[in-house]
């Protein structure tokens, strides 16, 4: 449990680390863009977002802020 709490102390808001379908570690800055796989409030499935902010939840899942709100990073592409 330390380590996943000095892990999370080390992430910031404004980026996100992903791996490519080649396998490279990409960083992106937010904003980025999205394409919601669902529909969710008042997003709708389909449309591209941009994500204002990369944070963890209390339930140490990652979401995105769009617009004042935040979503569960799974329903979401990054295009």
């Amino acid at each position: 449990m330390k380590k996943l709490l000095e892990q999370i102390a080390l992430t910031k808001p404004n980026e996100l680390y992903i791996v490519d379908y080649k396998g490279c570690l990409i960083k992106l800055k937010c904003p980025f863009l999205v394409e919601a796989t669902e529909s969710l409030g008042s997003l709708q499935q389909g449309c591209k977002y941009e994500v204002l902010s990369v944070k963890i939840s209390v339930r140490l899942e990652t979401v995105y802020q769009i617009n004042n709100s935040y979503y569960l990073y799974n329903s979401f592409e990054i295009i």
